[in-house]
């Protein structure tokens, strides 16, 4: 596989609940931005916050369900 393409803009997509879809496009509304800005700000806020720290990940991994 050529590596050099994950240099280009990817989408990622994932499948979501209608309650979840509901409360996200109001947060959107709120934070007046797309759902694509909201969606990069929050996963790039997370990877900021925890990538050298392994308890933040040991956390996050016993939080998800």
């Amino acid at each position: 596989m050529d590596w050099h393409l994950t240099e280009r803009n990817q989408i990622v997509g994932f499948r979501a609940t209608k309650d979840f879809t509901r409360k996200f496009d109001q947060l959107c509304l709120r934070l007046g931005h797309n759902r694509s800005a909201v969606m990069r700000y929050a996963l790039n806020n997370f990877i900021r916050s925890n990538w050298n720290n392994t308890e933040n990940f040991t956390r996050a991994r016993d939080e998800m369900y």
